[in-house]
C-alpha cells in the first residue's frame, strides 16, 4: 500500500539505488514511502547488477500500481587517479608530485617526486588542456595542488594542501576548460545497455554545451525510436556560462552540487542553484536538486537542521525534484531518509507564502495548448475543483500544465505507461492509465471512472478536464471543461 502523502506531494523524490536498496523488498518499501524516480548510477556496479535493479524496480512498480521512472546516470569523463600503493599516499604541503598515465612508466625524472598514476584514457587530454599554474584538486577538493610543469601526457605539481590520497579518488581542474569528449567509450557501452533495458531517462555528466546534448541525442536515435528524456548534469563553469542554450535543448536539468562546489567554490552554489531553477521554471523544463541533501543520514537516522532547511529551500526555490544519493544507495537508513525527505517537502509545501517559484508565468503568445492549460490551472482554483484531469497522448499537455504550478493536483490520463513514467520528473504530475480511446468512446464516463476508482475524486466533486477534440489526434489540446462527477459514483 502506498503512503497517502506520496500522491499529495508536488515535488518528486529521486532515490539512488545501490547495495543498501537492491532487494525487491527494499525497493518496494522505497516506492511505498515516496520514491518517484529510481537512479541507476553507472559510475558503480556492473551491467548484471543494474539489470537486477531494473527488473526489481519494474516488478515492484507493477505490484504497487505506481509508475516509477528509471534514470540511467552515465559516468562521463570522470577524472580519477589510478591504483596507488596499499594504504595510499600521505601528501604534505611542499611535496612534488608527478602525474602520468596509468599502465606506463614516467618519461621524466622521478627523483624527489611522488608518483601518481591517473586514468590512462584521460591523461593525454588533461595534460594537453592544463597550463602552468592551474589548480588540480583531489578527493572532492580536500587535497590541492598547483601545476608547475606540463609535458603531455605528464604533469608535475606542487602540493599546497595535503592529505591522504587513496585509490581512484576523483580529480578536478577548476578554471581549466577540458577538451575531453563528454561521452566516453564506457558511456557508449553503458548507454546501449540502458536503452536495451528501456530506461526512461538518461543523465549526462559534465555537460559543457548544448552540442554535448545534441551529440548524445544523435547517438541514442541510432539505437531506438523510444527516446528517453535527456537530463543534463550541471557541474562545470562552462555549463553555467552556457546554461540558457543547454536548457533550450534538454528534457531536464540536474544540479550536481558536489562537483560544482569543488569546481566553482561552495559559496557560489546557492545563488547558481536559484538561478538555474528560475530559468528552468520559466521554460517549463524539470530540474532536480541533488547532492548531500540529507548526507548525515547515511550514518544517522535523523537529519541535521541545516539539511532540513536545504531541502525546504529547494522546494521554495521551485525545484521539480530532490535527490538522495549515498543516503539510499549505501546508507544505513535508506527508508528513514526517504520518509524524512517526504515530510520536509510536505511541510514546505504547506507554506505557499514562502514559495518563490513560477506563480506569475504566462502562456506563450498564440500557443493554444499553453493558453488552455494556464486557464485550467486558474479555473480549478476559482471553482473549487478537486483536481485537473489532463488527457494526454504524448505527455506534453501535462508538462505544460505543471509549468503553471496549479494549486490543484494534476492527474495525467494516458494510455501510454512509458509517458506516465516520464511525467514523474515534472512537479505535481501524477497519473492514471486508461485503455486506448477510440472514436466512438464517450470521454467523460471514462474519465469519471478513472478519477473515482483511483481516488482523485468522489461523487458530485468538480474536476477540470483538458483534452483535444477529436480525442484521437495528437497535439490538439483545445478544450477545457468544468465537469461534475455523476451522483451514481457513490
Amino acid at each position: 500500500m502506498l503512503n497517502t502523502h506520496s500522491t499529495s506531494r508536488r515535488v518528486k523524490i529521486v532515490c539512488t539505488l545501490g547495495p543498501s536498496t537492491e532487494s525487491p523488498e527494499m525497493i518496494t518499501r522505497l516506492i511505498q514511502e515516496g520514491m518517484d524516480i529510481a537512479r541507476l548510477n553507472f559510475s558503480h556496479g556492473n551491467h548484471a547488477f543494474h539489470q537486477t535493479l531494473f527488473n526489481n524496480i519494474r516488478e515492484a512498480s507493477r505490484k504497487l500500481k505506481k509508475s516509477v521512472a528509471i534514470m540511467q546516470d552515465l559516468q562521463g569523463p570522470k577524472l580519477r587517479v589510478g591504483t596507488l600503493p596499499p594504504g595510499g599516499l600521505d601528501l604534505k604541503a611542499g611535496d612534488t608530485i608527478l602525474m602520468y598515465p596509468e599502465g606506463s612508466s614516467p618519461k621524466q625524472s622521478t627523483t624527489g617526486k611522488i608518483l601518481i598514476p591517473i586514468s590512462a584514457e584521460i591523461a593525454e587530454a588533461v595534460a594537453r588542456d592544463t597550463q602552468k599554474g592551474a589548480r588540480i584538486l583531489f578527493d572532492d577538493g580536500k587535497i590541492s595542488t598547483q601545476a608547475t610543469h606540463v609535458n603531455a601526457p605528464e604533469i608535475i605539481a606542487e602540493v599546497e594542501v595535503g592529505g591522504k590520497l587513496t585509490d581512484h579518488k576523483g580529480m578536478n581542474l577548476p578554471g581549466t576548460p577540458l577538451s575531453i569528449a563528454c561521452v566516453t567509450e564506457k558511456d557508449l557501452e553503458d548507454l546501449q545497455f540502458g536503452l536495451s533495458l528501456g530506461v526512461d531517462a538518461v543523465a549526462l555528466s559534465f555537460v559543457r554545451s548544448a552540442e554535448d546534448i545534441d551529440t548524445l541525442r544523435k547517438k541514442i536515435s541510432k539505437n531506438t525510436n523510444q527516446l528517453p528524456l535527456l537530463i543534463a548534469k550541471i557541474e562545470r563553469e562552462e555549463a553555467i556560462e552556457n546554461q540558457k542554450s543547454i536548457i533550450g535543448v534538454v528534457d531536464g536539468l540536474l544540479i550536481a552540487r558536489g562537483d560544482m562546489a569543488v569546481e566553482l567554490g561552495a559559496e557560489r552554489v546557492p545563488a547558481i542553484q536559484k538561478k538555474l531553477i528560475h530559468h528552468c521554471n520559466e521554460r517549463g523544463v524539470p530540474i532536480i536538486t541533488a547532492t548531500q541533501m540529507l548526507e548525515s543520514m547515511i550514518h544517522c537516522p535523523t537529519p541535521t537542521r541545516a539539511e532540513a532547511s536545504d531541502v525546504a529551500n529547494a522546494v521554495f526555490d521551485g525545484t521539480d525534484a530532490v535527490m538522495l544519493s549515498g543516503e539510499t544507495a549505501s546508507g544505513e537508513y535508506p527508508l528513514e531518509a526517504v520518509k524524512t525527505m517526504a515530510r520536509v517537502i510536505l511541510e514546505a509545501e504547506r507554506s505557499p507564502e514562502l514559495y518563490s517559484g513560477p506563480r506569475d508565468i504566462l502562456p506563450k503568445p498564440e500557443s493554444i495548448v499553453e493558453s488552455i492549460e494556464f486557464s485550467a490551472s486558474r479555473i480549478a482554483q476559482h471553482v473549487g475543483a478537486v483536481a485537473i484531469a489532463c488527457l494526454t497522448h504524448s505527455g506534453m499537455a501535462a508538462k505544460i500544465l505543471s509549468k503553471f504550478r496549479p494549486n490543484k493536483p494534476i492527474v495525467a490520463i494516458t494510455e501510454n505507461e512509458r509517458i506516465l513514467r516520464q511525467l514523474a520528473f515534472f512537479w505535481g504530475v501524477r497519473g492514471s492509465i486508461i485503455q486506448k480511446i477510440v472514436k466512438t468512446d464517450d470521454l467523460f464516463p471514462i474519465l469519471e471512472k478513472v478519477m473515482t476508482e483511483d481516488g482523485w475524486a468522489q461523487s458530485e466533486d468538480y474536476i477540470v478536464v483538458t483534452a483535444g477534440v477529436p480525442t484521437l489526434r495528437r497535439g490538439t489540446t483545445n478544450m477545457v471543461k468544468v465537469h461534475q462527477i455523476s451522483a451514481h459514483h457513490l
